[in-house]
Protein backbone atom coordinates (compact mmCIF):
# COMPACT_ATOMS: atom_id res chain seq x y z
CA UNK A 1 0.00 0.00 0.00
CA UNK A 2 2.74 2.46 0.88
CA UNK A 3 4.31 2.12 -2.57
CA UNK A 4 1.07 2.09 -4.56
CA UNK A 5 -0.31 5.12 -2.72
CA UNK A 6 2.60 7.40 -3.58
CA UNK A 7 5.40 6.42 -1.20
CA UNK A 8 4.27 7.90 2.12
CA UNK A 9 1.10 7.33 4.16
CA UNK A 10 -0.23 8.35 7.56
CA UNK A 11 -0.47 5.71 10.25
CA UNK A 12 -4.19 6.47 10.57
CA UNK A 13 -4.58 5.60 6.87
CA UNK A 14 -2.85 2.24 7.39
CA UNK A 15 -5.13 1.59 10.35
CA UNK A 16 -8.20 2.40 8.28
CA UNK A 17 -7.22 -0.21 5.69
CA UNK A 18 -5.53 -2.97 7.68
CA UNK A 19 -6.61 -2.63 11.33
CA UNK A 20 -10.02 -0.91 11.34
CA UNK A 21 -11.24 -2.94 14.34
CA UNK A 22 -7.97 -3.07 16.26
CA UNK A 23 -6.47 -0.70 18.79
CA UNK A 24 -3.73 1.79 18.00
CA UNK A 25 -1.47 -0.24 20.28
CA UNK A 26 -1.98 -3.39 18.20
CA UNK A 27 -1.12 -1.49 15.03
CA UNK A 28 1.95 0.11 16.59
CA UNK A 29 3.21 -3.30 17.73
CA UNK A 30 3.10 -4.63 14.17
CA UNK A 31 4.57 -1.49 12.60
CA UNK A 32 7.41 -1.44 15.14
CA UNK A 33 8.47 -4.91 13.98
CA UNK A 34 8.52 -3.73 10.37
CA UNK A 35 10.53 -0.68 11.40
CA UNK A 36 13.03 -2.78 13.32
CA UNK A 37 13.47 -5.08 10.33
CA UNK A 38 14.18 -2.18 7.96
CA UNK A 39 10.99 -2.69 5.92
CA UNK A 40 9.44 0.68 6.77
CA UNK A 41 10.71 3.95 8.19
CA UNK A 42 9.21 6.91 10.01
CA UNK A 43 10.33 10.31 11.33
CA UNK A 44 13.14 10.46 13.84
CA UNK A 45 13.29 13.00 16.64
CA UNK A 46 15.33 15.45 14.55
CA UNK A 47 12.78 15.18 11.71
CA UNK A 48 9.95 16.21 14.02
CA UNK A 49 11.95 19.26 15.09
CA UNK A 50 13.07 20.38 11.64
CA UNK A 51 10.17 19.51 9.31
CA UNK A 52 6.43 20.37 9.16
CA UNK A 53 5.01 16.93 10.01
CA UNK A 54 1.24 17.14 10.62
CA UNK A 55 0.78 13.58 11.96
CA UNK A 56 2.56 10.21 12.37
CA UNK A 57 3.60 8.78 8.99
CA UNK A 58 5.43 5.84 7.37
CA UNK A 59 7.43 5.29 4.21
CA UNK A 60 9.40 2.38 2.77
CA UNK A 61 12.73 1.29 4.20
CA UNK A 62 15.40 -0.29 2.04
CA UNK A 63 14.39 -3.86 2.91
CA UNK A 64 10.81 -3.10 2.00
CA UNK A 65 11.90 -1.69 -1.35
CA UNK A 66 14.15 -4.69 -1.98
CA UNK A 67 11.28 -7.06 -1.18
CA UNK A 68 8.90 -5.32 -3.58
CA UNK A 69 11.57 -5.24 -6.30
CA UNK A 70 12.15 -8.98 -5.96
CA UNK A 71 8.41 -9.68 -6.09
CA UNK A 72 8.24 -7.73 -9.33
CA UNK A 73 11.18 -9.75 -10.72
CA UNK A 74 13.33 -6.62 -11.05
CA UNK A 75 17.07 -7.01 -11.47
CA UNK A 76 18.71 -5.73 -8.28
CA UNK A 77 21.94 -6.60 -6.53
CA UNK A 78 21.85 -7.87 -2.97
CA UNK A 79 22.58 -5.29 -0.27
CA UNK A 80 25.17 -6.67 2.15
CA UNK A 81 25.45 -3.54 4.29
CA UNK A 82 22.92 -0.77 4.69
CA UNK A 83 25.42 2.01 3.97
CA UNK A 84 24.71 5.07 1.84
CA UNK A 85 26.62 3.85 -1.23
CA UNK A 86 24.74 0.55 -1.43
CA UNK A 87 21.37 2.18 -0.76
CA UNK A 88 21.99 4.73 -3.53
CA UNK A 89 22.98 1.95 -5.91
CA UNK A 90 19.79 0.06 -5.05
CA UNK A 91 17.72 3.20 -5.65
CA UNK A 92 19.43 3.80 -9.00
CA UNK A 93 18.90 0.21 -10.17
CA UNK A 94 15.21 0.36 -9.29
CA UNK A 95 14.63 3.73 -10.96
CA UNK A 96 16.15 2.49 -14.22
CA UNK A 97 13.46 -0.21 -14.20
CA UNK A 98 10.60 2.21 -13.47
CA UNK A 99 10.36 1.64 -9.71
CA UNK A 100 10.26 4.99 -7.89
CA UNK A 101 11.28 4.81 -4.24
CA UNK A 102 10.54 7.82 -2.06
CA UNK A 103 13.52 7.53 0.30
CA UNK A 104 12.02 10.18 2.55
CA UNK A 105 8.90 12.31 2.28
CA UNK A 106 8.71 15.59 0.42
CA UNK A 107 8.46 17.44 3.72
CA UNK A 108 7.13 20.72 2.35
CA UNK A 109 4.38 18.87 0.44
CA UNK A 110 3.70 16.24 3.08
CA UNK A 111 0.25 17.49 4.07
CA UNK A 112 -0.69 17.70 0.39
CA UNK A 113 0.56 14.17 -0.34
CA UNK A 114 -1.41 12.74 2.58
CA UNK A 115 -4.52 14.52 1.28
CA UNK A 116 -4.10 12.71 -2.06
CA UNK A 117 -4.09 9.40 -0.16
CA UNK A 118 -7.25 10.50 1.68
CA UNK A 119 -8.91 11.26 -1.66
CA UNK A 120 -8.06 7.81 -3.00
CA UNK A 121 -9.39 6.10 0.13
CA UNK A 122 -12.66 8.03 -0.16
CA UNK A 123 -12.86 7.09 -3.85
CA UNK A 124 -12.25 3.40 -3.17
CA UNK A 125 -14.84 3.43 -0.40
CA UNK A 126 -17.40 4.91 -2.82
CA UNK A 127 -16.66 2.14 -5.33
CA UNK A 128 -17.22 -0.65 -2.78
CA UNK A 129 -20.99 -0.24 -3.03
CA UNK A 130 -20.89 -0.31 -6.83
CA UNK A 131 -19.51 -3.70 -7.93
CA UNK A 132 -20.00 -2.83 -11.61
CA UNK A 133 -17.44 -0.03 -11.24
CA UNK A 134 -13.73 -0.59 -10.69
CA UNK A 135 -10.64 1.55 -10.37
CA UNK A 136 -8.66 0.16 -13.29
CA UNK A 137 -5.74 2.61 -13.26
CA UNK A 138 -4.13 5.10 -10.88
CA UNK A 139 -1.03 7.13 -11.67
CA UNK A 140 0.64 9.19 -8.97
CA UNK A 141 2.09 12.66 -9.45
CA UNK A 142 5.63 11.26 -9.62
CA UNK A 143 4.88 9.63 -12.98
CA UNK A 144 4.08 13.01 -14.49
CA UNK A 145 7.00 14.78 -12.84
CA UNK A 146 9.45 12.33 -14.41
CA UNK A 147 7.80 12.45 -17.86
CA UNK A 148 5.95 15.76 -18.01
CA UNK A 149 3.91 16.83 -21.05
CA UNK A 150 4.38 20.49 -22.03
CA UNK A 151 1.36 22.38 -23.32
CA UNK A 152 1.40 25.47 -25.52
CA UNK A 153 -1.68 27.67 -25.30
CA UNK A 154 -2.79 31.25 -25.91
CA UNK A 155 -3.72 33.89 -23.35
CA UNK A 156 -4.78 37.49 -23.72
CA UNK A 157 -1.87 39.86 -23.22
CA UNK A 158 -1.95 43.29 -21.55
CA UNK A 159 -2.54 44.94 -24.93
CA UNK A 160 -5.45 42.62 -25.70
CA UNK A 161 -3.49 40.71 -28.33
CA UNK A 162 -3.06 36.94 -27.82
CA UNK A 163 0.29 35.66 -26.67
CA UNK A 164 1.55 32.11 -26.40
CA UNK A 165 2.50 30.40 -23.15
CA UNK A 166 4.12 27.05 -22.43
CA UNK A 167 3.57 25.11 -19.24
CA UNK A 168 4.06 21.55 -18.02
CA UNK A 169 0.94 19.74 -16.83
CA UNK A 170 1.40 17.74 -13.64
CA UNK A 171 -1.85 16.53 -12.04
CA UNK A 172 -1.75 15.24 -8.47
CA UNK A 173 -3.10 11.96 -9.87
CA UNK A 174 -4.69 10.44 -12.95
CA UNK A 175 -7.17 7.61 -12.59
CA UNK A 176 -9.62 5.56 -14.65
CA UNK A 177 -12.96 4.06 -13.59
CA UNK A 178 -14.36 1.24 -15.74
CA UNK A 179 -18.09 0.44 -15.87
CA UNK A 180 -18.54 -3.30 -16.50
CA UNK A 181 -22.26 -2.93 -17.22
CA UNK A 182 -21.62 -0.47 -20.01
CA UNK A 183 -18.75 -2.60 -21.28
CA UNK A 184 -20.98 -5.66 -21.59
CA UNK A 185 -23.55 -3.56 -23.44
CA UNK A 186 -20.99 -2.39 -25.99
CA UNK A 187 -21.12 1.22 -24.76
CA UNK A 188 -18.24 3.55 -23.87
CA UNK A 189 -17.25 2.35 -20.41
CA UNK A 190 -14.05 4.15 -19.40
CA UNK A 191 -14.11 7.42 -17.43
CA UNK A 192 -10.80 9.28 -17.10
CA UNK A 193 -10.09 11.82 -14.37
CA UNK A 194 -7.25 14.17 -13.46
CA UNK A 195 -6.99 15.29 -9.84
CA UNK A 196 -5.87 18.70 -8.59
CA UNK A 197 -5.82 19.38 -4.85
CA UNK A 198 -6.01 23.09 -4.17
CA UNK A 199 -4.66 24.25 -0.82
CA UNK A 200 -5.02 27.97 -1.59
CA UNK A 201 -1.35 28.56 -2.38
CA UNK A 202 -2.26 30.21 -5.71
CA UNK A 203 -4.22 33.40 -6.12
CA UNK A 204 -7.25 33.09 -8.33
CA UNK A 205 -5.87 34.62 -11.56
CA UNK A 206 -2.85 32.30 -11.47
CA UNK A 207 -5.13 29.26 -11.11
CA UNK A 208 -6.93 30.22 -14.29
CA UNK A 209 -3.72 30.93 -16.19
CA UNK A 210 -1.51 28.17 -14.81
CA UNK A 211 -3.99 25.37 -14.14
CA UNK A 212 -7.28 25.77 -16.01
CA UNK A 213 -5.98 26.87 -19.42
CA UNK A 214 -3.17 24.29 -19.78
CA UNK A 215 -5.37 21.64 -18.12
CA UNK A 216 -8.08 22.00 -20.76
CA UNK A 217 -5.50 22.13 -23.55
CA UNK A 218 -3.94 18.92 -22.21
CA UNK A 219 -7.13 16.85 -22.47
CA UNK A 220 -7.51 17.90 -26.10
CA UNK A 221 -3.85 17.42 -27.00
CA UNK A 222 -2.02 14.82 -29.06
CA UNK A 223 0.25 14.14 -26.09
CA UNK A 224 -2.73 13.21 -23.92
CA UNK A 225 -4.21 10.90 -26.58
CA UNK A 226 -0.87 9.17 -27.11
CA UNK A 227 -0.48 8.67 -23.37
CA UNK A 228 -4.01 7.58 -22.48
CA UNK A 229 -5.53 6.42 -25.77
CA UNK A 230 -8.37 8.92 -26.01
CA UNK A 231 -9.09 12.64 -25.72
CA UNK A 232 -11.64 12.25 -22.96
CA UNK A 233 -11.27 13.22 -19.33
CA UNK A 234 -12.37 15.55 -16.56
CA UNK A 235 -10.47 17.55 -13.99
CA UNK A 236 -11.53 17.14 -10.38
CA UNK A 237 -10.56 20.19 -8.30
CA UNK A 238 -10.76 19.63 -4.56
CA UNK A 239 -10.05 22.64 -2.34
CA UNK A 240 -9.18 22.53 1.33
CA UNK A 241 -10.05 26.20 1.80
CA UNK A 242 -13.84 26.12 1.87
CA UNK A 243 -16.85 27.24 -0.16
CA UNK A 244 -15.75 30.81 -0.88
CA UNK A 245 -12.48 29.61 -2.36
CA UNK A 246 -14.37 27.03 -4.43
CA UNK A 247 -16.66 29.71 -5.90
CA UNK A 248 -13.65 31.85 -6.81
CA UNK A 249 -11.95 28.92 -8.56
CA UNK A 250 -15.10 28.18 -10.54
CA UNK A 251 -15.46 31.84 -11.57
CA UNK A 252 -11.85 32.16 -12.71
CA UNK A 253 -12.01 28.89 -14.64
CA UNK A 254 -15.16 30.01 -16.43
CA UNK A 255 -13.61 33.40 -17.20
CA UNK A 256 -10.57 31.79 -18.85
CA UNK A 257 -12.23 28.83 -20.58
CA UNK A 258 -15.82 29.76 -21.37
CA UNK A 259 -17.74 26.67 -22.49
CA UNK A 260 -14.66 24.49 -22.06
CA UNK A 261 -14.92 25.03 -18.30
CA UNK A 262 -17.36 22.08 -18.30
CA UNK A 263 -14.27 19.85 -18.21
CA UNK A 264 -13.76 20.93 -14.57
CA UNK A 265 -15.64 19.70 -11.49
CA UNK A 266 -15.13 21.38 -8.10
CA UNK A 267 -15.79 20.40 -4.49
CA UNK A 268 -14.39 21.00 -1.01
CA UNK A 269 -12.48 18.44 1.01
CA UNK A 270 -15.03 18.66 3.81
CA UNK A 271 -17.87 17.72 1.45
CA UNK A 272 -15.76 14.97 -0.07
CA UNK A 273 -14.98 13.24 3.20
CA UNK A 274 -18.53 13.58 4.53
CA UNK A 275 -20.30 11.91 1.62
CA UNK A 276 -20.24 9.60 -1.36
CA UNK A 277 -17.68 10.90 -3.85
CA UNK A 278 -19.51 9.37 -6.82
CA UNK A 279 -23.19 9.45 -5.96
CA UNK A 280 -23.70 12.56 -3.83
CA UNK A 281 -24.36 15.97 -5.38
CA UNK A 282 -21.22 17.55 -3.97
CA UNK A 283 -19.67 18.75 -7.24
CA UNK A 284 -20.02 22.03 -9.13
CA UNK A 285 -19.36 21.68 -12.85
CA UNK A 286 -17.88 24.60 -14.72
CA UNK A 287 -20.64 26.54 -16.49
CA UNK A 288 -23.23 25.66 -13.84
CA UNK A 289 -23.95 26.59 -10.23
CA UNK A 290 -26.20 23.59 -9.57
CA UNK A 291 -24.63 20.85 -7.41
CA UNK A 292 -24.34 17.55 -9.22
CA UNK A 293 -22.99 14.04 -8.75
CA UNK A 294 -19.89 12.82 -10.53
CA UNK A 295 -21.13 11.89 -13.98
CA UNK A 296 -19.56 8.57 -14.99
Amino acid sequence: MIYEYGGVVAKRQLKQVFWPDKSDRAMEKRLSKLLGGGYIDWPKRDDWRSHPIPEPICWLGWKGVLLLGERRALQVEAVSKANENQIRRLDSQLRKQGFRWMREPRWIQLEHDLAVVDFRLVLENSLKNRPHLKLSEWLNEGVFRSEMDIMEYEVEGHSGAPRKMRRGVCPDAFFVIDDDQRKRGGQPYRARFLLELDNATHDNPSFGLEKALPGAAYINSTAYKERFGHNSGRWLIVTTAGQRRLENLVAQTEAKLGQHSELFFFTTFDQLKAGDLIGDEIWIQGGSRKPCSLKL
